[in-house]
């Protein structure tokens, strides 16, 4: 294990042109290397407002295509994007099996630090967009930002995803191997550390120290996450804060990505510089 955050930040790292997107990685406090993506705006600055994208449970940051939308429009408007595969996620190195919240943390936090470090960014015009699980990850570590942007927000994922675990054909078992089958075909395996480490944390308290303007945006046909999850959230959120509900759209905010980007794009205009 390495003691030292981010090895290699992104200045250091392989970094891969194509079009408006550069290929660049970091390594985390484990020394495993994080695959992530810079999309950059076409009209040139010397620093650019930027948003981290944060993905969900054992997906990558493509977000089924969620994030590929998210980054075209918000870097259209000028803002620069980054967002990177969690460890044991796409392309990144590491064993998603040993997962946990704290680790995921971690993750983020190097990622941050890579990402401020950058001379084209501005670090005083960072904002976060977080999904599903991301938001959990996000609030834990709840770091400084400028705007925030929380969907399918999952206040209490001990809960959510035993009863995701608990679906036909999955195992759930707390004390050793958990699988989830996914819609895809694939199956997600956690062990019990993945559940323990729940109980270091508070969720809906860790929000009270996030203080910046926050949108919580869920979908009206999300069948994965309750709309109590964000309701934990927002009853403790400070000021400014708004919700938006958008009707027909599944957890992955499908068909209405197109509507959920201009929301997201108006936000961040709206409060980063």
């Amino acid at each position: 294990m390495r003691d030292d955050c981010c090895v290699n930040n992104i200045n250091n790292a392989n970094i891969i042109y194509s079009m408006e997107e550069a290929n660049i990685s970091i390594f985390n406090k484990e020394g495993e290397k994080l695959a992530g993506l810079m999309t950059i705006p076409d009209a040139k600055k010397e620093r650019y407002p930027t948003i981290i994208l944060v993905h969900g449970f054992d997906v990558t940051k493509s977000e089924f295509g969620l994030f590929d939308v998210l980054s075209k429009s918000l870097s259209d408007s000028g803002f620069l994007v980054y967002r990177f595969d969690f460890s044991g996620c796409g392309d990144s190195e590491g064993d998603y099996s040993k997962t946990s919240l704290t680790k995921l943390k971690d993750d983020l936090s190097c990622i941050i630090d890579s990402v401020k470090s950058q001379d084209i960014v501005d670090p005083e015009n960072i904002g976060f967009l977080a999904q599903s699980f991301g938001t959990s990850v996000f609030v834990s570590l709840h770091p400084d930002a400028k705007a925030v942007v929380l969907m399918g927000s999952i206040s209490h994922p001990g809960d959510v995803f035993k009863k995701q675990f608990q679906m036909l054909g999955s195992l759930y078992n707390p004390d050793d191997i958990s699988i989830r089958l996914r819609s895809d075909g694939r199956k997600t395996v956690v062990r019990k550390v993945f559940w323990d480490d729940f109980e270091n944390y508070d969720l809906p308290e860790d929000i009270k120290k996030i203080r910046c303007p926050l949108l919580f945006i869920n979908g009206s046909k999300d069948t994965r996450v309750p709309i109590s999850e964000r309701d934990s959230y927002f009853s403790n959120a400070n000021e400014p804060k708004e919700k938006v509900v958008i009707e027909g759209a599944s957890h992955g905010l499908n068909p209405k990505r197109d509507e959920v980007s201009g929301i997201v794009v108006e936000w961040f205009k709206r409060w980063l510089g």
